[in-house]
């Protein structure tokens, strides 16, 4: 079976201009305002966040919502044991690490 090659997608947000704009304030502020450390990696970045059940489903719900937004990413979400940090990372396409340093960057460390 020949396998289907994927076009490439384009590195940008599918939500209209005010919804983005309310998204990126509550997903900064709410979300992102926890991580405890952010790691670089070759095509993203992973970020830890408490270990509270809560925090699990709040990286869940943001996951869910980016895929249809950002379809272009990566999601993954690792528990530490006995409660340790929950870490997300996102991974992508060329421009992902310069698109969260620029929606991020108090958080993510500096590696240009």
């Amino acid at each position: 079976m020949e396998q289907m090659m994927m076009e490439p997608m384009p590195l940008a947000c599918l939500l209209p201009g005010p919804e983005l704009a309310a998204r990126r304030e509550q997903v900064i502020q709410v979300l992102f305002g926890t991580v405890r450390e952010a790691r670089e990696l070759p095509d993203g970045y992973a970020l830890a966040f408490p270990g509270e059940a809560e925090w699990l489903t709040k990286l869940a719900e943001f996951i869910a919502f980016e895929r249809a937004c950002c379809p272009f990413f990566t999601f993954e979400l690792k528990c530490e044991p006995q409660y340790g940090p929950l870490w997300l990372t996102v991974r992508g396409p060329e421009g992902t690490k310069e698109m969260f340093r620029a929606e991020l960057p108090a958080l993510l460390p500096d590696s240009r």
